[in-house]
């Protein structure tokens, strides 16, 4: 190969990569952080089928976990996140937002888990507003103020420590929730 062919060879490769990174950072840049406001989830239903609001929910400290049937630690999150709820029922809703491409399959995964102290709401994973909580890196729990605006937003769930993640986020909810 001729040293020009090597030279627009890189360029090419440069390019691509750049291009890359620069469209990571702007899915990035679209995601919520901490201090903004909720986003409302729409097109997200409950259990029964009812359309699930987020400003329905204000006036509580309101905790959203996303995941999906096929994300291993969710399946460790998610009874977790169970066991902890009932200790903080008075003041926090704690929300199990599922991301599968079919209502039925995150049904399926709720009912696997045995979920019985979370609300279970269910949104397509092709929605303009799943993106921005993250779902491309799961699962994905954020806590917001009876405001509405988010005070803690953490990423994934060490499955292997799990005593550990829940003393984490006991931790977190004592410090931000009075």
């Amino acid at each position: 190969m001729s040293l020009l062919a090597r030279l627009t060879t890189m360029r090419t490769v440069l390019v691509v990569a750049l291009l890359a990174v620069a469209t990571l950072r702007t899915a990035r840049a679209d995601e919520l952080k901490v201090g903004d406001r909720l986003s409302e989830l729409d097109g997200a239903v409950d259990v029964s089928g009812k359309a699930f609001r987020v400003k329905a929910q204000k006036g509580k400290w309101l905790m959203l976990t996303f995941g999906a049937s096929w994300c291993g630690p969710c399946a460790k999150e998610l009874p977790a996140w169970d066991k902890l709820a009932p200790s903080w029922k008075d003041k926090v809703e704690f929300v199990a937002v599922d991301l599968d491409e079919k209502l039925d399959a995150g049904k399926d995964f709720h009912n696997k888990v045995k979920l019985k102290n979370l609300t279970r709401v269910y949104l397509s994973p092709e929605s303009a507003v799943a993106a921005k909580y993250g779902s491309d890196h799961m699962p994905t729990t954020v806590l917001a103020d009876p405001q509405g605006v988010i005070r803690y937003i953490r990423g994934g769930f060490e499955k292997g420590d799990v005593d550990g993640e829940v003393d984490k986020m006991k931790a977190e909810l004592g410090k931000l929730v009075k």
